[in-house]
């Protein structure tokens, strides 16, 4: 039988008696219906996969005991795994969420979602918390379904003109109208002297909204130094385009 994994946003550590939160407690108790004994998975960014045994459990209150370190964060796979920037233009209705859910499942480490010139989406201040509290949740619910460890990091919606320039050599516009395919190989910045190591598998890859992106951000990205590329002769939706994409990368250059 499969364990039910659950991601806890508290320290772990082994032999520790853990006090679930208040919905994950309502969660494992009246929908899963575990109860004392049963056992579970808890996950987190920093120390790791543990399996834990409930030793405790009521209508509102769950505890658990760590009882075996199941997986540890490598400090060696973290540095060297494939870093993934997605940045996309923000969509209308449930298109977001699931390229949330769906880039999350295949390992991106990063979102970026912007406002674009033909993009219809603007959120209200009084919305933007509980819009950036959703999709963090959707992710978390990913990491717990496919067996990560490490959620994504969701940033705030800003002006793709505003979007901060990293220092990543791979850095690729999605755009049926590029002239080049994705590369057969990352580019990987050069090493300074005497500096610390620091992960270099690092990819910046924008997608466009459902309306695509304007010739001033076409442009603009070029400008920026993005790669302008494309998948081949289909267009792709704003949703379906991450997912293709991030299959592919992660075939060519990560864990697929």
């Amino acid at each position: 039988m499969r364990l039910s994994r659950v991601y806890i946003d508290a320290p772990l550590k082994l032999n520790a008696l853990v006090h679930l939160p208040k919905e994950t407690a309502h969660y494992l108790g009246n929908v899963l219906r575990l109860r004392v004994d049963d056992e579970l998975l808890l996950f987190n960014s920093q120390h790791g996969e543990f399996l834990a045994r409930i030793c405790a459990a009521s209508k509102k209150s769950v505890e658990v005991e760590l009882i075996e370190v199941r997986r540890e964060l490598d400090a060696d796979d973290e540095l060297n795994r494939l870093g993934l920037h997605l940045i996309l233009g923000l969509s209308r209705g449930d298109r977001m969420d699931f390229a949330v859910q769906k880039s999350t499942e295949l390992g991106v480490t990063e979102i970026s979602p912007v406002y674009t010139e033909h993009g219809e989406v603007r959120l209200k201040p009084e919305r933007l918390e509980k819009k950036l509290l959703h999709w963090r949740r959707i992710a978390i619910s990913a990491c717990e379904q496919s067996g990560r460890l490490t959620v994504p990091s969701i940033h705030s919606p800003i002006p793709l003109a505003d979007l901060a320039q990293g220092s990543s050599a791979n850095k690729w516009m999605l755009e049926p109208s590029g002239s080049d395919s994705i590369p057969e190989s990352l580019v990987e910045p050069v090493a300074e002297p005497m500096a610390e190591p620091t992960a270099n598998r690092h990819i910046d890859l924008l997608i466009g909204p459902e309306g695509g992106f304007s010739p001033a951000e076409i442009d603009w990205a070029r400008d920026n130094g993005f790669r302008i590329v494309s998948l081949g002769k289909r267009i792709l939706r704003t949703e379906t385009a991450p997912i293709a994409a991030l299959a592919i990368l992660q075939h060519k250059f990560g864990d697929m």
